[in-house]
């Protein structure tokens, strides 16, 4: 039952990024979160969450975000969890559409009854956003 409920929680944070909705998806993270982004310093708070989902989504440059839970395990104690997962940016640059791909590792904590993220890291596969294939012309 907790694993269910961990995995609700996840599916919307999910969903909230994909919708590029800054508000919702920061209202996940537990208020005095740690974030650990790559390639940035150590962000702390809710806050801070939420001011990062805004410039990513308000800028214009990411043109899709989705991400997908691989795992998520609940402690035997019930108020700990972890979850890793993969996620897709395609960005809008000056020179044409760029993807990153990269993974996460979430720790949830378990506060009044809810599932908030405690602490996000994350970063690319790759040393830099590749760009995005074009498709092939179409045959004669």
């Amino acid at each position: 039952l907790m694993v269910e409920a961990a995995r609700a929680r996840s599916d919307s944070v999910i969903a909230a990024e994909k919708a590029q909705d800054a508000e919702r998806a920061s209202g996940f993270y537990h208020e005095n979160a740690v974030i650990l982004p790559a390639g940035a310093p150590v962000m702390n708070g809710r806050a801070a969450m939420r001011e990062m989902y805004v410039g990513m989504f308000s800028s214009g440059m990411v043109k899709s975000f989705e991400s997908g839970a691989t795992k998520i395990e609940v402690a035997a104690s019930g108020d700990l969890a972890y979850e890793y997962g993969f996620n897709r940016m395609t960005l809008n640059t000056p020179v044409g559409e760029m993807l990153d791909v990269g993974k996460y590792l979430a720790v949830w904590k378990q506060h009044e009854g809810q599932w908030y993220v405690a602490s996000l890291a994350f970063n690319s596969d790759t040393p830099a956003p590749v760009p995005v294939a074009a498709p092939a012309p179409p045959t004669p």
